[in-house]
């Protein structure tokens, strides 16, 4: 499986960096060309979260009922290229507007829906026993990477090529990851149960809420995490306005903020297998970052001075907290292999995503609010401040929660189903 975790890698890779044109060049062309408020910028972000909600419970359910997790990939990316390159065309006509940046949130929203789910099992598909983190670990340490070389060169190609072309980029970046999925080998498929009809879709689709309630980790995991989604999604939501119109960072090196998060994001990928060391409870590793990356936020409204040191603040304010939660977020998955079956993996993932989603929804809604009451710095320092000091209130009660149960490590075996004797890609 090495060179398929090799083709994944790369193909997740590329996609980040289009990734990173895209995350560019859209709040230039909301701030810059269509002079986009605030209230509408947190639009177009509420557009990304709202599919989450509406799509999240049954996308867990389909994933769950996937046994070939490599062609949903395959058709998402293909579906993301689509979409991306579509509204690159209407920035080159000059016919784009808010409501197509809204559009082409709403599909990439609806498309992440489905993609973070299926990621997950077809790693956990590829990976050796035992080796999840491991694998995971350099996924995202590529990611962060990638985000890097992305950030580094948007901002010029911006300015030298238009942000049509850093769209086509995206869109080109997702054949890529496309091209990289359907070269991997065939492996077997996941042993799945059939089951049709509405009530077993509704039932279903409501089991992993029951799991994350009946677990007590869980509902410790989803109390620490409610503030600070809410947050950063309106932290977020204000980005483009606070980088671009506040600090005055010009558009030559509006992507450049970013590339500390990168820096530094990509040492929390590449420390984090080891600091998850087999015998460390990968819970406490969770709660640690968790409380970190709130408390470092703090300094991102605090940015000011002249334009080379507000510049670092803002990257600190960024980059620490994308510190943490790399390793958080590898930290997540031996968590979810040893609390949940692989049967209802997908399904308590997809109720995680939907509660991100919907605290992502309300925090982007709230940021641009805020931003229009407040002014856009005031709705910064608001929204980081509620977060650090609800964070000393919920850890307390996460550690309670990890003492009361000992932590299980990543099941050295999975359920495969046996392997066909057909040769055509996952």
């Amino acid at each position: 499986m090495a060179r398929d975790l090799r083709l994944y890698w790369w193909g997740q890779t590329a996609s980040t960096v289009g990734s990173l044109f895209t995350a560019v060049a859209l709040p230039v062309v909301a701030v810059v060309h269509l002079g986009a408020t605030p209230g509408q910028i947190s639009l177009i972000s509420a557009a990304a979260t709202l599919p989450a909600l509406l799509f999240g419970l049954p996308a867990g359910v389909l994933a769950d009922r996937i046994s070939r997790p490599r062609r949903t990939l395959v058709l998402l990316d293909a579906l993301s290229a689509l979409a991306t390159a579509a509204v690159a065309v209407a920035v080159a006509g000059d016919v784009v507007t808010i409501a197509w940046l809204i559009a082409l949130a709403l599909v990439s929203g609806s498309v992440s829906v489905v993609t973070e789910v299926v990621y997950f099992l077809h790693l956990n598909q590829l990976a050796e026993s035992g080796e999840l983190t491991k694998a995971r670990a350099r996924l995202q340490a590529g990611q962060f990477g990638a985000g890097l070389v992305g950030r580094l060169v948007a901002g010029p190609a911006i300015v030298a090529f238009g942000t049509a072309t850093a769209l086509a980029v995206d869109a080109a970046s997702y054949l890529l990851s496309a091209g990289a999925l359907l070269a991997m080998r065939p492996v077997a498929p996941l042993e799945r149960t059939p089951r049709t009809g509405p009530s077993s879709w509704l039932r279903d689709s409501l089991a992993g809420a029951r799991i994350l309630f009946d677990n007590r980790f869980y509902r410790a995991l989803m109390l620490l995490l409610t503030v600070p989604i809410f947050t950063s999604a309106g932290t977020g939501a204000l980005g483009g306005i606070y980088l671009l119109h506040t600090l005055h960072v010009p558009t030559g090196v509006f992507g450049l903020v970013g590339m500390l998060a990168g820096v530094l994001g990509l040492l929390g990928s590449t420390v984090a297998g080891r600091i998850l060391a087999p015998h460390r409870d990968a819970r406490r590793v969770l709660v640690l970052c968790y409380a970190s990356s709130s408390a470092c936020a703090l300094l991102y409204p605090a940015a000011g001075g002249p334009l080379p040191l507000a510049m670092v603040l803002a990257g600190l304010g960024i980059g620490l907290p994308a510190l943490f939660g790399a390793v958080a977020n590898v930290a997540l998955s031996p968590v979810l292999v040893a609390e949940t079956s692989e049967q209802a993996l997908g399904r308590v993932m997809a109720t995680l995503h939907v509660y991100a989603g919907a605290l992502g929804l309300l925090g982007a809604l709230a940021g641009g609010l805020l931003g229009d009451r407040l002014g856009v710095r005031p709705a910064i320092w608001t929204l980081a401040g509620a977060s650090a000091l609800v964070m000393l209130l919920t850890v307390p009660t996460a550690l309670r929660a990890i003492r009361a149960a000992p932590f299980r490590p990543e099941p050295p075996e999975r359920t495969t189903a046996p392997a066909e004797e057909s040769a055509a890609t996952q």
